[in-house]
């Protein structure tokens, strides 16, 4: 028997078990947004004795008509920030499709600012995690009952008459309740996913931090934790190292990434985990954390487990800007030692960078590259700063004037898309859009920092920063340890990398 089948022998995918097996259809824009959340909702419901099946948007020919051949009884789209236009246009596809199936959303838009979708044709929105709420709708509509008649759900809300109704959310499930993961809800209908040798898997849920530019500040207080337990719930090392040999097993694998948002949050977890993982799996993986959780001790177990590299955010070196805007609570020793134990235990080092602040100059954004040459940061991640509404950087950047006082009307209207740059007001627009291509540039050294503060004011024609962008692609490639002729035919099934919206480990 392998490893897996020993530590969990459920096969939690369309299960169909009795008369009350409940046919749930989960509906995601593309592949790209592989939610290692819905993975697990769809386990625990198999575990339960319904049926699950998933559609992607993008790959389906009609997404309409694959729906209707489905026949479920209850619609779940996964439904992201950034990706809400998307979501409240395919909710108005299926609804006009199967009038009389409900549709429910979830993910990080319903529960990091519900508004957006207040115009949506769908019966009801989850806030924070899904199991407690889906699993009171699929009872009840396993019993016969209808889902109009359906009420106080913890977590599930309506929007009526303009105002949002619902019961407060409860803390989420024990990781230890959810069988063991299978990936199979994507790769049965999409083979080319389980062909693509990357793959993510998840060992816990939840962050002790507050920042001010993320989704987690905003989900800990919808959904609270339970009295006298940590924000952070893990799985047991065996089913977290189950999950990956199972995958293992079936091939191809190459690289794992584990897409926990602190992935050395337990130190004696972190124990228990290297020696199995490197003995039952042994594939070289990348995860993140944060700086203040690693140490040698750490450092050392992670490259025992085989960890390629780890990443954490860096975010600026303004201590300003870290502190009173972000709130990130992480001090540049943390960085620094955090690196150091890294470098001494041949762990490589990822980082997370934003560029082009509220308030942020040029000169500060090249002090965030002089501290990541400091480090020797070897991956060099970077965004542009994002107001997110919902979250207390787009608050503080409303109340400072750095966006208009409209911004959440204006992200929630259908017009809204993304384009690439800096979203904060900004004298220095086109030194950031220089700076974001040549971030890299003056990271890999300080000697060169000069020179590229030099360049920010050239007039770069767009194709040449377009070329420059790739930089990103080859640095996640490295990275990630991809390999070029499986990552062409990835992404020339699911396009553009940036295709990607803001999917976040603990949401659908």
């Amino acid at each position: 028997m392998h490893f897996y089948s020993a530590v969990h022998s459920c096969e939690p995918i369309r299960s169909g078990r009795g008369n009350n097996c409940v046919r749930i259809l989960f509906i995601q824009d593309n592949a790209l947004d592989e939610s290692q959340a819905l993975v697990e909702l769809a386990a625990f419901l198999g575990g339960q004795g319904h049926d699950c099946n998933l559609l992607l948007d993008r790959v389906e020919r009609d997404i309409t008509a694959s729906a209707r051949s489905y026949d479920p009884a209850l619609i779940i789209v996964a439904c992201s920030m950034l990706n809400h236009w998307w979501g409240r246009d395919v909710s108005a596809r299926l609804h006009h499709a199967l009038k009389q199936t409900p549709i429910i959303i979830g993910g990080t838009a319903p529960t990091v600012f519900p508004e957006l979708l207040s115009e949506a044709p769908v019966d009801g929105l989850i806030r924070g995690e899904a199991e407690v709420v889906v699993k009171a709708v699929v009872d009840h509509l396993a019993d016969g009952n209808s889902f109009a008649s359906l009420t106080d759900v913890p977590g599930l809300f309506r929007w009526v008459d303009g105002e949002l109704v619902g019961s407060p959310a409860v803390p989420g499930m024990d990781m230890h309740a959810i069988p063991l993961a299978n990936k199979d809800i994507y790769y049965t209908r999409y083979p080319f996913m389980r062909q693509f040798p990357f793959k993510r898997f998840l060992t816990s849920r939840g962050c002790h931090h507050r920042c001010q530019y993320c989704y987690i500040s905003t989900l800990n207080k919808v959904q609270p934790r339970q009295k006298g337990r940590k924000w952070t719930r893990r799985k047991s090392p065996e089913v977290a190292v189950a999950e990956v040999a199972r995958e293992k097993h079936l091939g191809p694998l190459t690289h794992v990434h584990f897409s926990d948002d602190l992935f050395t949050n337990d130190k004696e977890w972190l124990f228990e985990f290297a020696p199995l993982y490197r003995r039952e799996v042994g594939i070289p993986f990348t995860c993140n954390t944060s700086a203040e959780l690693i140490d040698d001790d750490v450092a050392e177990a992670l490259r025992e487990a085989g960890c390629y590299s780890i990443g954490f955010a860096v975010e600026t070196a303004n201590a300003h800007i870290r502190n009173k805007v972000l709130r990130k609570g992480v001090k540049t020793d943390h960085l620094r030692r955090a690196a150091e134990a890294l470098h001494r235990h041949q762990v490589k080092l990822a980082t997370f960078n934003m560029l082009a602040l509220p308030g942020e100059s040029p000169d500060e954004a090249l002090e965030t590259a002089r501290l990541n040459a400091q480090l020797r940061t070897d991956f060099v991640r970077l965004n542009f700063a994002f107001p997110m509404p919902g979250t207390g950087m787009s608050d503080y950047a409303m109340e400072h004037g750095f966006i208009s006082q409209n911004w959440p009307d204006r992200f929630k209207s259908a017009e809204f898309r993304y384009t690439p740059g800096p979203q904060f007001r900004t004298p220095y627009r086109k030194e950031f859009e220089n700076l974001f291509v040549l971030f890299r540039v003056a990271s890999t050294n300080e000697r060169l920092i000069p020179g590229v503060r030099r360049a920010l004011r050239l007039n770069t024609p767009r194709s040449v920063q377009n070329v420059l962008t790739l930089q990103g692609a080859w640095n996640d490639k490295r990275n990630f340890r991809i390999p070029v002729l499986e990552g062409i035919k990835f992404f020339a099934k699911v396009g553009r990398p940036e295709l990607r919206a803001t999917n976040f480990p603990a949401l659908i």
